[in-house]
């Protein structure tokens, strides 16, 4: 009775819409521009291209440009049966790369996805125009448009964030950087969730602090601070942009390691979230709860039974050992995993430190868990505006899918035991107005001295639904010793703080106990 009675408004609805869209595609002919950008000593070469675009009806007229920024990864090697990336040995020019379109990197060894920057116009014809699909090589000898009041290019945008002032216009509520008088480029950095996470380090006492919140889904940098000795960056200060902690891959990966080899095992069907191992004695422990309590030979045990190759190429798929391409500069994060296994199985678990890593990779490898597998690559610029009209939106890019989604699933369970029953338990806790806080989040802690600086470092890498959807969340903090502020602490600090949407003026009841 009652789906008969809706059944009209349904017909209703889905008519409204094709009409609606009918005046939306507003039939333009769409352009585009690609610098694509291959690896020569560990930095970006951009080479221009262009890419074939279905012609929308229109006249030549209403045409508006779509431009992309695109690099080609490393693609696998069909003969390892059991490897997400490997390197593609085939020796191509700059002049004559191509794109490669987005795949799945699954136990079957496909290609690993193209990493790309992509920026398209407020035009909801751009969004009709699959640009990977249809992509040619580059012509030799092919220019990019200068950035001049005609044609802005995309790479001076991206460039602009980083030697340019930035400013917080009152009236978006948001941070902007100025690219010429009539152009300013928008952040995704939202005011209110930076402020609340500079107040929340300002609470603890650390030597150095990093914290990052992104949108897994999109890879949108929704917040990102640096501290020093309890004191944060300003976020509109050149120190931001050039000495900002969060940016640097100079410290341990440490236990966060633990990511990388229980998706080796679980991804290649070695293990499972529930296969036991020996962890002292004749006493045995599953894999969940090895990685929530943080349990090295454990670990060490996954990695042998994987073998090095797998583990290192998993390691590589999430990113180590390659550029690292965001809207700031940022170097590559460095793993290599050594022959001997014992040496193997203690660099599995996160104890070599020599693993070095970056808080924003970090935060990429989290949200690759919680987007079920994909990796989307992080970026700043938001969307862009000359003579108050938008021109350009940033369009978010899937860069690969390093694990399967059933095994990112079996991980983000795992995450839920370190803050339920784990080692990341007591940093969730002890908030009266938010008792379930540790179950309403997930995530993996990490331990390790490091050299540069020589502090002992503490991380937390996960997520909260505190908001009603997943959002990543990761810190850092350098002390002396053990007596400081674990980064757990800071994390469910900022968990809670989202929880009870306190991002300005309101005060927690109190701030967590430090462990």
């Amino acid at each position: 009775m009652v789906s008969s009675y809706f059944k009209p408004l349904n017909i209703l609805c889905v008519v409204c819409y094709i009409a609606f869209m009918g005046l939306a595609i507003d039939s333009r002919m769409v352009d585009a521009l690609v610098l694509y950008v291959a690896e020569e000593d560990g930095k970006p070469v951009y080479v221009s291209g262009k890419i074939e675009t279905a012609a929308l009806p229109g006249t030549p007229e209403q045409k508006k440009p779509l431009v992309a920024i695109q690099y080609r990864t490393k693609s696998i090697n069909p003969a390892d049966s059991n490897s997400p990336a490997a390197v593609d040995q085939e020796e191509l020019t700059p002049a004559t790369r191509e794109m490669a379109p987005v795949t799945t990197a699954t136990a079957a060894a496909q290609e690993t996805a193209p990493s790309a920057i992509v920026m398209t116009p407020a035009n909801p014809a751009a969004d009709t125009v699959d640009s990977e699909a249809t992509a040619s090589k580059p012509e030799a000898g092919y220019r990019p448009p200068e950035s001049n009041e005609n044609s802005p290019s995309a790479l001076a945008y991206i460039e602009a964030i980083s030697k340019n002032k930035w400013e917080y216009a009152s009236l978006l509520d948001r941070y902007i950087v100025k690219f010429d008088e009539q152009t300013y480029i928008v952040l995704t950095i939202r005011p209110a969730l930076q402020k609340m996470l500079e107040d929340v380090f300002k609470k603890y006492s650390t030597r150095i602090g990093a914290g990052i919140i992104q949108d897994p889904s999109t890879g949108e940098i929704l917040a990102m601070t640096s501290s020093h000795r309890s004191q944060t960056l300003n976020i509109l200060s050149k120190e931001y942009r050039t000495e900002n902690w969060a940016l640097r891959p100079t410290f341990p990966v440490a236990s966060i390691f633990k990511i990388i080899t229980a998706s080796a095992g679980i991804d290649s069907g070695k293990t499972t979230a529930k296969s036991s191992f020996l962890a002292w004695g004749k006493t045995y422990m599953t894999v969940w709860k090895a990685f929530a309590n943080s349990h090295n030979g454990v670990y060490g045990r996954i990695a042998r039974k994987a073998g090095r190759s797998l583990v290192e190429k998993y390691a590589e798929a999430y990113g180590f050992n390659k550029p690292f391409f965001f809207d700031l500069p940022v170097d590559k994060s460095l793993a290599s995993l050594p022959s001997d296994p014992v040496k193997l199985g203690q660099a599995a678990a996160g104890l070599n430190r020599d693993f070095l890593v970056s808080p924003i990779h970090v935060a990429q490898i989290i949200s690759t868990v919680l987007n079920r597998g994909r990796t989307m690559k992080p970026y700043l610029v938001d969307y862009v505006v000359r003579k108050n009209e938008v021109i350009f939106r940033r369009k978010p890019f899937q860069l690969a899918q390093p694990i399967k989604v059933e095994t990112a699933k079996d991980l983000y369970k795992m995450m839920y035991a370190t803050t339920a029953v784990g080692t990341g338990k007591r940093g969730f806790g002890g908030y009266s107005r938010c008792p379930n806080l540790s179950r309403i989040c997930g995530g993996k802690t990490g331990t390790l001295t490091g050299a540069s600086p020589n502090y002992l470092y503490t991380w937390f890498g996960g997520f909260t639904k505190a908001t009603g959807r997943d959002l990543c969340i990761v810190t850092l903090a350098g002390q002396k010793n053990h007596s400081g502020t674990k980064a757990s602490s800071i994390a469910g600090q900022i968990a809670y703080e989202l929880y009870m949407k306190r991002h300005e003026d309101k005060t927690p009841t109190r701030v967590a106990k430090k462990n």
